[in-house]
């Protein structure tokens, strides 16, 4: 039976002290991003991903965003910009990144967020 997944802002017990790794980025641009993700909820062939992330500051690229990811900023910030736009999320926002996004992430201090992500 299926239950409720509950979301910390601290992620899982003892996940704020767990050391960060290097992060995977699209084109990295500026900073060294290190930071820790976990899911907490992972439904086999139905591309949905829900979890928490955190990471250090950095700004990258993205030519062609690769899924549909729903973002709730639990602390820090992070600026998206594009050819039309540039937009700051602050911690208790909340936003869609949609599938083929063009442009910079540009995050300028540590941030944590919730996320959802479909890949299909």
């Amino acid at each position: 039976m299926s239950k409720p997944v509950r979301f910390s802002p601290s992620g899982p017990h003892g996940w704020m002290q767990v050391e960060d790794s290097p992060l995977k980025t699209a084109e990295l641009i500026d900073g060294n991003p290190k930071g820790l993700d976990h899911v907490y909820h992972q439904r086999a062939g139905s591309g949905l991903i829900a979890g928490i992330w955190r990471s250090s500051p950095y700004t990258e690229f993205y030519d062609d965003y690769p899924v549909d990811e729903f973002m709730y900023v639990v602390d820090g910030s992070v600026t998206l910009e594009g050819e039309t736009f540039s937009e700051t999320f602050r911690k208790g926002d909340a936003f869609l990144l949609p599938k083929g996004f063009k442009g910079r992430w540009k995050q300028e201090e540590p941030m944590v967020k919730y996320y959802v992500v479909v890949t299909t």
